[in-house]
C-alpha cells in the first residue's frame, strides 16, 4: 500500500492518475481503432499486430506502475480482439520486454520487473485460464529489461531504441558503477514508442549535491536559471 511504499522510499502514482496519462497518450486511440474494426477479421488482425510492436518506456519507473497498467490495459484490448476473431485461447503477442524502464535504485527496479511478470500471469489466468497460465509462468526468466541507473545520465536510445533489436547500455549510473545487465532484444521489431511516467520532483532548495550536478550536466550553458529548477 501507499504507507509501505513510503517506508521503502518509493514514489507511487495511483491507477486513476496513471490512466490520465496513458489514455490520451495511446490507449484511447487503440480503443477507437478497436471500435472502428468491429468484427472485421483483417482490421482486427492489423490492430493486434500493431499492438505487439508498441513499446512503452518510463525513464523514472519506480516499482513499475505505469508499465504494469499499460500492459494490463493492452492485454484487455487484445483479449477483445481475440474474442471477436474467435481465438479466445490464443497466447498473447504482447511481449513483456516491450515495456522498458529506468530506475535509480536496484530494489524498485527488480520489483518493476517482477510486477510485470506477475501482471502477465494474472492476464493469462483471466484471458486464457489457470492451466495455461501456470504452464507458461514457470520457470521465471532471470533476464532483467528494467535498467538500474540514472535516467538523466543514460542514453535512452540505448535502452529503448526506436528501431533495431540490439540493446546496449553504454553509460554509468549516478554512482559511476558500470551497468551489469544483459543485452535484451525486442521480440517484435519496429512499431511505436510511448514515453510516459511521473518522476519525483524535489524543490530546488532541497536537492542533494548529486542532483544539482545532474541539472548542471543538462542545463548549464543552455538556460540562465537552471539552478532554480526542481
Amino acid at each position: 500500500d501507499d504507507e509501505e511504499r513510503g517506508a521503502l522510499g518509493m514514489h507511487y502514482t495511483s491507477v486513476p492518475n496513471i490512466l490520465k496519462v496513458l489514455n490520451p497518450l495511446f490507449l484511447d486511440d487503440l480503443r477507437a481503432r478497436l471500435d472502428e474494426a468491429g468484427d472485421n477479421p483483417r482490421m482486427l488482425l492489423n490492430l493486434r499486430k500493431r499492438m505487439s510492436r508498441i513499446r512503452v518506456f518510463d525513464p523514472a519507473c519506480g516499482s513499475g506502475n505505469f508499465l504494469v497498467i499499460a500492459y494490463k490495459q493492452m492485454r484487455e484490448i487484445e483479449a477483445e480482439i481475440n474474442k471477436r476473431r474467435s481465438e479466445p485461447d490464443r497466447r498473447s503477442e504482447i511481449p513483456l520486454t516491450n515495456f522498458r524502464g529506468i530506475e535509480l535504485r536496484s530494489f524498485p527496479a527488480e520489483i518493476a520487473r517482477l510486477a510485470l511478470i506477475i501482471a502477465e500471469y494474472q492476464c493469462d489466468v483471466l484471458y486464457r485460464g489457470q492451466k495455461e497460465a501456470l504452464r507458461d509462468f514457470l520457470p521465471l526468466d532471470a533476464e532483467n529489461w528494467i535498467t538500474c541507473g540514472n535516467a538523466l545520465r543514460l542514453d535512452w536510445l540505448s535502452i529503448c531504441p526506436p528501431t533495431g533489436t540490439g540493446v546496449k547500455h553504454r553509460a554509468d549510473d549516478l554512482f559511476h558503477t558500470p551497468l551489469d545487465q544483459s543485452q535484451i532484444d525486442f521480440e517484435n521489431e519496429g512499431g511505436e514508442t510511448y514515453i510516459c511516467g511521473n518522476p519525483p520532483y524535489q524543490g530546488s532548495r532541497e536537492q542533494l549535491p548529486e542532483q544539482k550536478e545532474d541539472l548542471a550536466r543538462i542545463f548549464e550553458g543552455r538556460t540562465a536559471r537552471w539552478k532554480a529548477l526542481d
